[in-house]
Protein backbone atom coordinates (compact mmCIF):
# COMPACT_ATOMS: atom_id res chain seq x y z
CA UNK A 1 0.00 0.00 0.00
CA UNK A 2 2.80 2.44 0.93
CA UNK A 3 4.59 1.90 -2.39
CA UNK A 4 1.41 2.51 -4.37
CA UNK A 5 0.58 5.60 -2.34
CA UNK A 6 4.08 7.00 -2.87
CA UNK A 7 3.83 6.43 -6.61
CA UNK A 8 0.52 8.27 -6.66
CA UNK A 9 2.03 11.15 -4.71
CA UNK A 10 4.87 11.51 -7.22
CA UNK A 11 2.49 11.42 -10.17
CA UNK A 12 0.08 13.94 -8.70
CA UNK A 13 2.36 16.20 -6.63
CA UNK A 14 1.14 19.36 -8.40
CA UNK A 15 -2.54 18.42 -8.09
CA UNK A 16 -4.92 18.71 -5.14
CA UNK A 17 -5.43 15.35 -3.43
CA UNK A 18 -8.40 13.44 -4.88
CA UNK A 19 -11.35 13.56 -2.50
CA UNK A 20 -13.08 10.23 -2.01
CA UNK A 21 -16.73 10.88 -1.13
CA UNK A 22 -18.32 7.47 -0.87
CA UNK A 23 -19.05 4.01 -2.25
CA UNK A 24 -22.09 1.80 -2.68
CA UNK A 25 -23.37 -1.27 -4.45
CA UNK A 26 -26.26 -1.83 -6.86
CA UNK A 27 -27.49 -5.40 -6.38
CA UNK A 28 -28.99 -7.38 -9.29
CA UNK A 29 -32.63 -6.34 -9.69
CA UNK A 30 -34.75 -7.29 -12.70
CA UNK A 31 -36.07 -4.19 -14.45
CA UNK A 32 -33.62 -1.78 -12.80
CA UNK A 33 -33.27 1.48 -14.72
CA UNK A 34 -31.73 4.90 -14.10
CA UNK A 35 -33.21 7.58 -16.40
CA UNK A 36 -30.95 10.29 -17.89
CA UNK A 37 -29.08 12.06 -15.10
CA UNK A 38 -25.72 13.58 -14.17
CA UNK A 39 -23.77 14.27 -11.00
CA UNK A 40 -21.88 17.24 -9.60
CA UNK A 41 -19.01 14.89 -8.79
CA UNK A 42 -17.16 12.18 -10.71
CA UNK A 43 -18.45 8.61 -10.58
CA UNK A 44 -16.70 5.32 -11.30
CA UNK A 45 -18.85 2.24 -11.96
CA UNK A 46 -17.26 -1.20 -11.47
CA UNK A 47 -19.25 -3.97 -13.18
CA UNK A 48 -19.06 -7.17 -11.13
CA UNK A 49 -21.56 -9.40 -12.93
CA UNK A 50 -24.51 -9.29 -15.32
CA UNK A 51 -24.97 -6.79 -18.14
CA UNK A 52 -26.04 -3.17 -18.41
CA UNK A 53 -26.94 -0.88 -21.30
CA UNK A 54 -25.28 2.53 -21.00
CA UNK A 55 -26.56 5.42 -23.12
CA UNK A 56 -24.98 8.86 -23.47
CA UNK A 57 -25.35 11.62 -26.06
CA UNK A 58 -22.18 10.34 -27.77
CA UNK A 59 -22.59 6.57 -27.72
CA UNK A 60 -24.47 3.49 -26.57
CA UNK A 61 -22.63 0.47 -25.21
CA UNK A 62 -23.17 -2.80 -23.38
CA UNK A 63 -21.23 -3.01 -20.11
CA UNK A 64 -20.23 -6.42 -18.78
CA UNK A 65 -18.06 -7.93 -16.00
CA UNK A 66 -14.60 -6.41 -16.00
CA UNK A 67 -15.80 -3.07 -17.40
CA UNK A 68 -15.09 0.20 -15.62
CA UNK A 69 -17.37 3.10 -16.53
CA UNK A 70 -16.28 6.64 -15.77
CA UNK A 71 -18.77 9.52 -15.69
CA UNK A 72 -17.23 12.96 -15.40
CA UNK A 73 -19.11 15.52 -13.34
CA UNK A 74 -21.99 16.91 -15.41
CA UNK A 75 -21.92 14.06 -17.97
CA UNK A 76 -25.52 12.97 -18.70
CA UNK A 77 -26.05 9.21 -18.92
CA UNK A 78 -28.70 6.57 -18.37
CA UNK A 79 -28.40 2.91 -17.41
CA UNK A 80 -30.65 -0.11 -17.90
CA UNK A 81 -30.00 -3.60 -16.59
CA UNK A 82 -30.17 -6.58 -18.90
CA UNK A 83 -33.49 -8.45 -18.39
CA UNK A 84 -31.84 -11.89 -18.49
CA UNK A 85 -28.66 -11.02 -16.58
CA UNK A 86 -29.38 -8.23 -14.05
CA UNK A 87 -26.29 -6.16 -13.42
CA UNK A 88 -24.37 -6.01 -10.14
CA UNK A 89 -22.15 -2.93 -9.81
CA UNK A 90 -20.13 -0.93 -7.32
CA UNK A 91 -20.11 2.86 -7.63
CA UNK A 92 -17.46 5.20 -6.27
CA UNK A 93 -18.01 8.98 -6.12
CA UNK A 94 -15.19 11.49 -5.78
CA UNK A 95 -13.64 14.82 -6.71
CA UNK A 96 -10.28 15.02 -8.49
CA UNK A 97 -8.19 17.35 -10.63
CA UNK A 98 -7.63 16.82 -14.34
CA UNK A 99 -4.20 15.25 -13.91
CA UNK A 100 -5.55 12.58 -11.60
CA UNK A 101 -8.01 11.62 -14.35
CA UNK A 102 -5.42 11.36 -17.09
CA UNK A 103 -6.11 8.28 -19.30
CA UNK A 104 -9.66 7.93 -17.92
CA UNK A 105 -12.22 7.21 -20.63
CA UNK A 106 -15.93 6.40 -20.60
CA UNK A 107 -15.24 2.65 -20.74
CA UNK A 108 -12.11 0.86 -19.55
CA UNK A 109 -11.23 -2.78 -18.87
CA UNK A 110 -10.08 -4.12 -15.51
CA UNK A 111 -8.16 -6.95 -17.13
CA UNK A 112 -6.64 -8.51 -14.02
CA UNK A 113 -9.45 -7.75 -11.58
CA UNK A 114 -7.44 -5.41 -9.35
CA UNK A 115 -9.97 -2.57 -9.41
CA UNK A 116 -12.86 -4.97 -8.79
CA UNK A 117 -11.03 -6.41 -5.81
CA UNK A 118 -10.17 -3.05 -4.24
CA UNK A 119 -13.67 -1.69 -4.91
CA UNK A 120 -15.12 -4.71 -3.11
CA UNK A 121 -12.93 -3.90 -0.11
CA UNK A 122 -14.10 -0.29 -0.14
CA UNK A 123 -17.70 -1.53 0.02
CA UNK A 124 -16.88 -3.85 2.90
CA UNK A 125 -15.14 -1.00 4.76
CA UNK A 126 -18.17 1.21 4.21
CA UNK A 127 -20.50 -1.45 5.61
CA UNK A 128 -18.19 -1.79 8.60
CA UNK A 129 -18.53 1.93 9.32
CA UNK A 130 -15.13 3.06 8.02
CA UNK A 131 -15.34 6.71 6.95
CA UNK A 132 -14.37 7.87 3.42
CA UNK A 133 -11.44 9.79 4.92
CA UNK A 134 -9.96 6.56 6.26
CA UNK A 135 -10.46 4.82 2.90
CA UNK A 136 -8.51 7.46 0.95
CA UNK A 137 -5.32 5.41 0.55
CA UNK A 138 -7.14 2.43 -0.91
CA UNK A 139 -9.12 4.70 -3.22
CA UNK A 140 -5.86 6.32 -4.33
CA UNK A 141 -4.61 2.86 -5.30
CA UNK A 142 -7.76 2.43 -7.42
CA UNK A 143 -7.01 5.67 -9.29
CA UNK A 144 -3.39 4.67 -9.83
CA UNK A 145 -4.39 1.28 -11.20
CA UNK A 146 -6.76 2.92 -13.68
CA UNK A 147 -4.03 5.33 -14.77
CA UNK A 148 -1.73 2.36 -15.27
CA UNK A 149 -4.32 0.57 -17.38
CA UNK A 150 -4.85 3.66 -19.51
CA UNK A 151 -1.14 4.23 -19.98
CA UNK A 152 -0.65 0.65 -21.20
CA UNK A 153 -3.59 -0.03 -23.50
CA UNK A 154 -4.26 -3.65 -24.43
CA UNK A 155 -3.70 -4.63 -28.05
CA UNK A 156 -7.14 -4.60 -29.82
CA UNK A 157 -6.65 -8.17 -31.08
CA UNK A 158 -5.92 -9.40 -27.55
CA UNK A 159 -8.73 -7.30 -26.06
CA UNK A 160 -11.27 -8.81 -28.46
CA UNK A 161 -10.20 -12.36 -27.62
CA UNK A 162 -10.27 -11.64 -23.89
CA UNK A 163 -13.77 -10.24 -24.25
CA UNK A 164 -14.80 -13.47 -26.00
CA UNK A 165 -13.25 -15.51 -23.18
CA UNK A 166 -14.90 -13.35 -20.50
CA UNK A 167 -18.31 -13.79 -22.11
CA UNK A 168 -17.96 -17.58 -22.10
CA UNK A 169 -16.35 -18.25 -18.71
CA UNK A 170 -19.07 -20.69 -17.66
CA UNK A 171 -18.59 -22.82 -20.76
CA UNK A 172 -15.93 -25.42 -21.54
CA UNK A 173 -13.36 -23.70 -23.76
CA UNK A 174 -10.57 -25.54 -25.54
CA UNK A 175 -7.46 -24.10 -27.17
CA UNK A 176 -8.78 -25.17 -30.56
CA UNK A 177 -11.94 -23.10 -29.95
CA UNK A 178 -9.92 -19.96 -29.27
CA UNK A 179 -7.62 -20.52 -32.23
CA UNK A 180 -10.68 -20.95 -34.43
CA UNK A 181 -12.14 -17.71 -33.06
CA UNK A 182 -8.86 -15.97 -33.96
CA UNK A 183 -8.78 -17.67 -37.39
CA UNK A 184 -5.27 -18.97 -36.79
CA UNK A 185 -3.48 -22.28 -36.34
CA UNK A 186 -3.08 -23.32 -32.72
CA UNK A 187 0.71 -22.87 -32.87
CA UNK A 188 0.57 -19.36 -34.38
CA UNK A 189 -2.26 -18.38 -32.05
CA UNK A 190 -0.44 -19.44 -28.86
CA UNK A 191 2.76 -17.71 -29.98
CA UNK A 192 1.01 -14.39 -30.72
CA UNK A 193 -1.14 -14.52 -27.59
CA UNK A 194 1.84 -15.18 -25.32
CA UNK A 195 3.89 -12.43 -26.98
CA UNK A 196 1.15 -9.87 -26.27
CA UNK A 197 0.00 -11.03 -22.84
CA UNK A 198 2.95 -12.86 -21.30
CA UNK A 199 0.76 -15.94 -20.72
CA UNK A 200 -0.58 -18.75 -22.84
CA UNK A 201 -4.29 -18.50 -23.78
CA UNK A 202 -5.29 -21.23 -21.33
CA UNK A 203 -3.25 -19.67 -18.51
CA UNK A 204 -4.94 -16.35 -19.22
CA UNK A 205 -8.37 -17.97 -19.28
CA UNK A 206 -7.78 -19.68 -15.95
CA UNK A 207 -6.58 -16.40 -14.42
CA UNK A 208 -9.73 -14.65 -15.69
CA UNK A 209 -11.87 -17.32 -14.06
CA UNK A 210 -10.00 -17.06 -10.77
CA UNK A 211 -10.22 -13.25 -10.79
CA UNK A 212 -13.96 -13.41 -11.42
CA UNK A 213 -14.43 -16.05 -8.72
CA UNK A 214 -12.48 -13.94 -6.23
CA UNK A 215 -14.52 -10.85 -7.12
CA UNK A 216 -17.79 -12.73 -6.64
CA UNK A 217 -16.54 -14.20 -3.38
CA UNK A 218 -15.51 -10.82 -1.93
CA UNK A 219 -18.57 -8.95 -3.18
CA UNK A 220 -21.22 -11.47 -2.18
CA UNK A 221 -22.08 -14.11 0.36
CA UNK A 222 -22.40 -16.82 -2.27
CA UNK A 223 -20.88 -20.20 -1.33
CA UNK A 224 -18.03 -21.55 -3.41
CA UNK A 225 -20.22 -24.34 -4.78
CA UNK A 226 -22.42 -21.66 -6.38
CA UNK A 227 -19.50 -19.61 -7.72
CA UNK A 228 -17.44 -22.43 -9.27
CA UNK A 229 -19.82 -23.37 -12.12
CA UNK A 230 -20.54 -19.72 -12.96
CA UNK A 231 -16.86 -19.13 -13.76
CA UNK A 232 -16.27 -22.53 -15.39
CA UNK A 233 -14.04 -23.98 -12.66
CA UNK A 234 -15.85 -27.24 -11.98
CA UNK A 235 -16.80 -27.65 -8.33
CA UNK A 236 -15.90 -26.04 -5.03
CA UNK A 237 -13.07 -28.51 -4.42
CA UNK A 238 -11.30 -27.73 -7.69
CA UNK A 239 -11.83 -24.02 -7.12
CA UNK A 240 -10.38 -24.18 -3.60
CA UNK A 241 -7.35 -26.09 -4.90
CA UNK A 242 -6.73 -23.44 -7.57
CA UNK A 243 -7.11 -20.62 -5.05
CA UNK A 244 -4.44 -22.16 -2.83
CA UNK A 245 -2.11 -22.65 -5.80
CA UNK A 246 -2.48 -19.16 -7.27
CA UNK A 247 -3.23 -16.93 -4.27
CA UNK A 248 -1.47 -18.99 -1.54
CA UNK A 249 -4.65 -18.78 0.56
CA UNK A 250 -7.85 -20.79 0.75
CA UNK A 251 -11.14 -19.07 -0.17
CA UNK A 252 -12.07 -19.05 3.54
CA UNK A 253 -8.78 -17.33 4.44
CA UNK A 254 -9.19 -14.72 1.69
CA UNK A 255 -12.72 -13.94 2.85
CA UNK A 256 -11.68 -13.59 6.47
CA UNK A 257 -8.57 -11.46 6.06
CA UNK A 258 -8.85 -7.87 7.21
CA UNK A 259 -5.47 -6.62 5.98
CA UNK A 260 -5.88 -4.42 2.90
CA UNK A 261 -2.18 -4.59 2.09
CA UNK A 262 -2.43 -8.34 1.53
CA UNK A 263 -5.43 -7.94 -0.75
CA UNK A 264 -3.58 -5.50 -3.00
CA UNK A 265 -0.59 -7.85 -3.05
CA UNK A 266 -2.90 -10.62 -4.24
CA UNK A 267 -4.06 -8.37 -7.09
CA UNK A 268 -0.41 -7.76 -8.04
CA UNK A 269 0.31 -11.48 -7.91
CA UNK A 270 -2.43 -12.18 -10.43
CA UNK A 271 -0.35 -10.67 -13.24
CA UNK A 272 2.88 -12.50 -12.41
Amino acid sequence: MAAIANTCQILLMNEPDPEFLGVGEVRPVTGWHMPPHSHQVHELIVVLSGKMLLETAEKTLQAEPGDLLFYRAGHVHQETTDPQRPVNTIFLVFNAGDRALENFTLRMRDVDGRVRQMASWLVRDHRAGVTPERQTALFGAVLCEIRRLGASPVDPWLAELRDHMQHHLAQTIYLADLAREARMSKFAFVRKFKRLSGRTPMQDLQQMRLNQARTMMLASGLPMKAIAPVVGLGDEYQLSKLFRRHFKLSPREIRSRSNRERIIELGSASVS
